[in-house]
């Protein structure tokens, strides 16, 4: 069964430990490989978990996340290693020897009976009894797992402060684009009243200075047809001799 740290290390696509885990801006994390099969089916570039559009097309390597991932499954590889010595080794006989593993060797690691310890190959080497070793590196282990878990959390805190700061300027954002939005909207409603206005006052202006040429045009109209008139009456006498002549 595995622990809640465990739990808490593993990546929510293939439940396993994560493999080179990386943070898209929603703050959730994924293995790599994991985010990009996810990405490669989808149409959008979406949060697995929350489901979220990613602003980021590079989603970032959480570091913190991998040490502690590396971290973990070391201390988890060496329990396990620690476990079967315990546990498994003390019932069975040294291959070497045909005696059973009572003595545990600090300096290569391993258990061994009475007889390595007197050996070449163990000498002058650091023994302690296989039971004490595995009480010493059980605490070891346990006091490690602890450190880890209490990093894990004050990480965690920092997430989700980092996570509250970034709602809060995406907040703010929306909120600040809303307000532009509304002061160009009213900008260019404005603008148009002022344009509507000018082109008006222009049109009106226009009309204005229009009028005297009109009135000028018309009396010009009417004293051209006045001396047109009279230049037409006073040609009239002239002619007529004219056309009598020409009769006769």
């Amino acid at each position: 069964m595995a622990s809640r740290l465990e739990e808490d290390l593993c990546c929510p696509v293939c439940q396993d430990i994560f493999k080179d885990p990386v943070l898209i801006s929603c703050s959730h994390s994924f293995c790599k490989e994991c985010l990009q099969s996810f990405w490669s089916v989808t149409s959008r570039r979406s949060c697995p978990v929350c489901r979220k559009v990613s602003a980021e097309d590079a989603p970032r390597c959480n570091l913190a996340l991998k040490k502690f991932c590396d971290t973990f499954l070391k201390q988890k590889e060496f329990n396990e290693t620690l476990s079967d010595w315990c546990v498994v080794q003390p019932a069975e006989t040294c291959s070497l020897h045909d005696e059973k593993h009572e003595l545990f060797c600090l300096d290569h690691q391993e258990p061994a009976c009475l007889v390595c310890r007197d050996s070449e190959r163990h000498s002058q080497h650091r023994f302690m009894p296989v039971g004490e070793a595995a009480r010493q590196h059980r605490k070891d282990l346990q006091e490690t797992l602890e450190s880890l878990k209490k990093q894990l959390g004050l990480k965690k805190e920092v997430q989700e402060d980092i996570c509250q700061v970034m709602e809060h300027m995406g907040f703010q954002a929306r909120r600040t684009e809303t307000q532009i939005k509304e002061q160009f909207k009213k900008l260019h409603q404005f603008l148009a009243e002022e344009e509507e206005a000018r082109l008006a006052a222009v049109k009106e202006e226009e009309e204005q200075r229009r009028d005297p040429m009109r009135e000028k045009l018309r009396a010009l109209f009417r004293q051209m047809k006045t001396i047109s008139d009279t230049v037409r009456c006073r040609s009239m006498p002239a002619e007529t001799p004219h056309l009598f002549q020409m009769q006769v």
